[in-house]
């Protein structure tokens, strides 16, 4: 295998620099971060495209000297194409034909998100095991709670008393409602169909449903990226999650004079999910500037029966469930007047491959 596809399937960002400081080599991950490619800069020195003060030249000049390889923390690179970066970067010569410098950074941010999605997938998997067990220990009672009902409005004196009948049809509709919600409850235990679907077949129907009854005060955007592709999902679990997170967010924003909620579509090249990097990731947002999450519930946010609501609670444990049948996660960042929910899907092909490569 060449060393530039070894190199393509790293999330870290390298960069070779020739004896002159010109750009001779950029993976992926590097031209991700520039918001470039390598036909731009390959043959360009550091300087057409990284402005000089915001490198410690000669710190780095000094360590190569010493040691021939140089470590940096937090570094604010300018590029000058107006975008900032904050990297933690490390190089060392490379003798081939030539000396080269081999640069590699990591996003220090990188770094929590990852904690975040080793602890909402901890998460979701207590979650999945609470749920289920919950919902068989109350579905049984539930059917013999009905079935008691029935047998009781089927009583001779049942046609003669109404208020029994009356009785008995409260008792009927509410062990109904409670075994449609125990269903939902065990929903991630079955194995959905996956198809042939693009992303906004799913969102459209979110829109579709939400917008019915949508309150006045709340105004629901699109922002969509059509050149998406097609990919395997299971399209009517992603549409309840999505569901899901859209009708927190209606209702989060309800009490307020005036809100926003978008839809947001997107594609991530060379995302990482748990550990896995995928070629090609689809983004959904939701994102509302609604109130935000109170911060004592964040960090559980996920788990069944934890809501700042009026709710079940079981909305978004549901949603991180069903989403992560579909090898994706959700995640989430909250601030006093803005909320997103970003939802993870890899796109995955016909014989279930997606492109991961374990990091």
């Amino acid at each position: 295998m060449q060393t530039e596809r070894l190199l393509d399937n790293l999330s870290t960002a390298i960069i070779a620099f020739d004896a002159y400081g010109r750009f001779a080599y950029l993976n992926q991950a590097a031209e991700k971060a520039f918001s470039t490619s390598s036909k731009v800069l390959v043959g360009k020195r550091y300087s057409y495209f990284i402005a000089s003060d915001s490198l410690p030249i000669t710190k780095i000049v000094e360590a190569l000297r010493q040691n021939g390889q140089f470590i940096l923390d937090s570094v604010q690179l300018k590029l000058l194409n107006d975008k900032e970066l904050t990297v933690d970067l490390s190089g060392h010569w490379y003798q081939a034909e030539q000396p080269y410098l081999i640069v590699e950074w990591q996003d220090p941010s990188n770094l929590p998100h990852r904690a975040q999605s080793h602890d909402l997938s901890k998460q979701s998997q207590v979650s999945e095991r609470l749920l289920q067990k919950l919902a068989h220990e109350i579905k049984n009672p539930l059917s013999g709670i009905r079935g008691a009902a029935q047998l009781l409005a089927n009583e001779p004196r049942a046609t003669k008393d109404n208020s029994i009948t009356e009785f008995t049809d409260i008792i009927e509709q509410e062990t109904s409602r409670l075994t449609q919600l125990v269903d939902r409850m065990l929903l991630s235990t079955h194995k959905a169909t996956r198809v042939d679907m693009n992303i906004h077949e799913i969102t459209e129907r979110v829109v579709e449903l939400s917008a019915i009854n949508l309150p006045t005060n709340i105004e629901l955007k699109r922002d969509y990226d059509p050149s998406l592709p097609n990919f395997f999902c299971a399209p009517d679990s992603v549409y309840q999650a999505i569901l899901n997170i859209t009708q927190n967010a209606i209702e989060a924003c309800s009490s307020q004079k005036e809100a926003v909620i978008t839809l947001r579509t997107r594609a991530l090249p060379r995302h990482t999910i748990n550990d896995k990097q995928h070629s090609l990731t689809v983004c959904v947002q939701v994102e509302d500037n609604g109130p935000g999450i109170p911060p004592e519930l964040q960090p559980n946010i996920f788990f069944p029966l934890i809501s700042g609501r009026n709710s079940s609670g079981l909305g978004l444990g549901i949603a991180q469930s069903l989403i992560q049948q579909q090898q994706g996660l959700i995640e989430f960042s909250s601030t006093p007047d803005k909320t997103v929910f970003s939802v993870y899907l890899p796109v995955i092909k016909p014989d279930g491959s997606t492109g991961v490569t374990d990091e």
